[in-house]
């Protein structure tokens, strides 16, 4: 159920990102990422956690980093 909420956040998002504004968009995908990672989060190994992080948190960083309009 939750995999399926968070691939509609990331076809939202990607949506948004390409037609309205990138900053929204890359925070929708941070949080649908995030929504994805959560069921088996605990289960993965450290090398397996980290690249989801870094993901998000880059994502995020792109998000407060680009200018307002």
């Amino acid at each position: 159920m939750i995999r399926k909420i968070s691939w509609t956040l990331i076809l939202i998002g990607l949506m948004t990102a390409s037609l309205y504004s990138v900053r929204i968009g890359a925070i929708t995908l941070a949080i649908a990422l995030t929504l994805y990672t959560i069921p088996d989060f605990r289960s993965r190994r450290t090398v397996e956690k980290l690249v989801p992080v870094a993901l998000i948190v880059s994502l995020i960083t792109v998000a407060l980093a680009l200018p307002r309009r």
